[in-house]
């Protein structure tokens, strides 16, 4: 769950990711949304668990590719807008060179819970030079929602189960569900998401 920190100034985006993070409080995580800090609690353990197995599975495709792309977590994800006040901090992204290609998000029942939230950051991961493909994967079970970039705008599609395979086109790799979710005590039925 997320809250703002009392502002006593609106930030850019430049100044939020250059500022030490302990300078906020003592949250989790923090992302700054329309120059406002907002502060997460800590995750569950069944979302780290998820995220655990997801930077594993990226690891072990993306090592020594000659695209130069990696896996990252907690790092800064910034829209390409004249104002630059809004900084997105994903779960877990793919970067190649200087810029992020895939968002990953671990969404808890909280978060389902506040669609206008969700929806908000999709928007701002969505308006991040370079990024082509944005994946929600909800804590409760094997499932996923998939967007995509294409010429003609965004795509959605959604993957469900312990063996629907998780195609990453914009890098070239794929995994099932089932490792992504390996550590995590989750029944295997997919919840309506």
């Amino acid at each position: 769950m997320a809250f703002a920190l009392q502002a006593e100034r609106l930030w850019t985006a430049d100044e939020f990711v250059t500022e030490d993070q302990h300078s906020f409080g003592d949250a989790w995580r923090y992302e700054l949304v329309d120059g406002r800090i907002l502060a997460h609690d800590a995750p569950e353990p069944e979302h780290g668990a998820i995220l655990a197995g997801l930077t594993a599975a990226l690891a072990n495709r993306l090592v020594g590719r000659p695209n130069g792309c990696r896996p990252e977590s907690g790092s800064a994800a910034i829209p390409k807008t004249v104002r630059r006040n809004t900084a997105r901090i994903p779960d877990v992204m793919i970067r190649c060179g200087e810029h992020p290609r895939v968002s990953f998000e671990v969404v808890s029942p909280s978060e389902i819970r506040d669609w206008r939230g969700r929806d908000l950051k999709l928007q701002h991961v969505q308006a991040v030079e370079g990024v082509q493909e944005i994946v929600e994967l909800f804590q409760e079970g094997f499932a996923a929602h998939i967007y995509r970039v294409t010429p003609a705008g965004w795509i959605f599609e959604i993957l469900g189960g312990p063996d629907a395979i998780l195609r990453l086109t914009s890098v070239g790799i794929e995994m099932p569900l089932s490792e992504i979710y390996q550590f995590a005590d989750i029944a295997e039925a997919a919840p309506e998401a």
